[in-house]
């Protein structure tokens, strides 16, 4: 009586199966995963093709890299990327594991490019590799335009916080977009430590800049007011030298968007320092905006 025996050994997330039995009980491997793809199996591409950056620090932009098995066996496959200096990438290297599958299945690393302040316009080239192949991606670098009257002054500039809770980015405040639908998937800020106050999130300038007014803007939605979850008692404040001083205070507030203005100063650094939340949990900001004196 013939009998069939199927082992599977598991290696990391590969497994390999084995079947013994037959007439000439001979084994047979299936999804084994080679260590190195031959050439024309794993096709590299880049998205988008080509890109526009400045040196706004809060203003990052990425290029997907693709890595796509077309063969009929599993692989372990690398890319490598590098750019021209001084831009620089957040990876230099991108490993992965590409099962055969029909269709055919891409695993794409989103790889952030950034342009280090003081760049000077023009294009470079984010060069990719994987085996022979060869992949580059041009990055124009645009100055950055001198701001015209009533310019939101904060956009795009440097944010830091004291935390940030990991589903948002610190720099979601100072990205113009202030709509809460957008809220948790690409803008905002929500700081990480709950129910502890108080909180903080700054904006700075790689040069002093002369202030009159800063915008607030709080999270709220219709069914959620900011009087349920918006920020509630904080301070508006701006560097001088080593002191922060304060110019504008709220307590209890239930709005969503708050105006400050006040005698124009000239600074590097503003700062909301929150001390309390309507929701007492988190400190939730959609924008902060910054303008000159009108």
């Amino acid at each position: 009586m013939k009998k069939t025996f199927v082992t599977t050994l598991a290696i990391g997330f590969v497994a390999t199966v084995v079947a013994v039995g037959g007439t000439d009980g001979r084994a047979v491997a299936r999804d084994r995963p080679q260590s190195k793809p031959s050439g024309s199996d794993v096709v590299l591409s880049a998205s988008p093709a080509s890109l526009t950056a400045s040196e706004l620090p809060c203003l990052p932009t990425a290029v997907g890299v693709t890595l796509t098995n077309t063969g009929k066996n599993a692989v372990f496959a690398d890319a490598t990327m590098a750019a021209d200096a001084p831009i620089k990438l957040t990876d230099t290297i991108f490993s992965t594991y590409l099962p055969a599958t029909d269709p055919d299945q891409p695993v794409t690393r989103s790889v952030g490019v950034r342009v280090p302040r003081g760049t000077a316009p023009g294009t470079y080239d984010v060069k990719l590799a994987s085996g022979k192949q060869r992949v580059v991606v041009p990055v124009t670098v645009e100055p950055v335009p001198e701001p015209a009257p009533g310019t939101n002054l904060a956009y795009g500039q440097q944010a830091t916080a004291s935390s940030t809770h990991g589903n948002f980015k610190t720099c979601g405040a100072v990205d113009g977009n202030a709509d809460y639908r957008d809220w948790s998937t690409k803008t905002g800020w929500n700081d990480a430590d709950k129910g502890a106050f108080p909180d903080w999130l700054a904006v700075t300038w790689p040069e002093p800049v002369e202030l009159g007014r800063v915008e607030t803007v709080t999270y709220a939605t219709p069914t959620n007011p900011a009087a349920r979850q918006g920020i509630k008692d904080f301070d508006v404040q701006a560097k001088s030298g080593d002191e922060w001083v304060t110019v504008g205070s709220y307590r209890g507030n239930t709005l969503d968007r708050i105006v400050t203005t006040f005698d124009p100063v000239t600074t590097e650094s503003i700062r909301i320092m929150v001390y309390a939340s309507n929701s007492a949990d988190y400190s939730r900001l959609l924008e902060v905006e910054a303008y000159a004196p009108q």
